[in-house]
């Protein structure tokens, strides 16, 4: 928990000067590449956290990140280094794309179905969010056969569930309430 603490805090500093410099996309881009180079390679990961490897090492193996010429980012990086922090990075990056997104404007929608979704009804649930949030909606649409039948709708910290699964156990709870009476 303190780390997601943590890496909002960072990804808030940095967001606000990146904003200022004007490089709020590309930072997002590279974070999002170092996040995956973090996750995937052993041997980053492992040079970023061992004691063994000097912090000047570790900033020298940052440096060469082409960070699209932001001078902020890699002095980000250096303080990351710094403060020992770089195990932070993937958390970070997460952190940092939320908030991008919300400073564009762009809410990301999570939909899961039991059935792909078709290019019309993908655009007719897009509108329908764009209108109900005000604000622009990407869409990260999933199959899951799983639920039968509906589909599950999550937005940040909001779940809408139509889903089969979900009327089937409403009503399966109603009716043991009226078994009750």
């Amino acid at each position: 928990m303190i780390e997601k603490t943590l890496a909002k805090r960072y990804a808030t500093a940095l967001l606000a000067v990146t904003n200022r410099e004007g490089t709020v996309e590309e930072t997002e881009a590279t974070l999002i590449a170092v996040k995956q180079a973090y996750q995937t390679s052993d041997r980053f990961r492992s040079a970023l956290s061992s004691p063994r490897i000097s912090r000047a090492q570790k900033r020298a193996i940052l440096r060469r990140i082409p960070a699209g010429s932001s001078k902020a980012l890699h002095e980000f990086f250096d303080l990351l280094v710094d403060k020992n922090r770089a195990k932070l990075l993937p958390d970070i990056a997460d952190m940092y794309d939320r908030l991008a997104d919300a400073f564009k404007g762009i809410v990301r929608v999570q939909v899961r179905s039991a059935y792909a979704l078709t290019g019309e009804q993908s655009g007719r649930l897009k509108a329908d969010l764009d209108r109900i949030t005000g604000k622009s909606c990407s869409l990260e649409a999933s199959v899951d056969r799983a639920l039968k039948g509906g589909m599950l709708i999550r937005m940040g910290d909001s779940v809408l569930d139509g889903t089969v699964t979900h009327r089937l156990k409403s009503l399966r709870e109603k009716l043991h309430e009226l078994q009750k009476r």
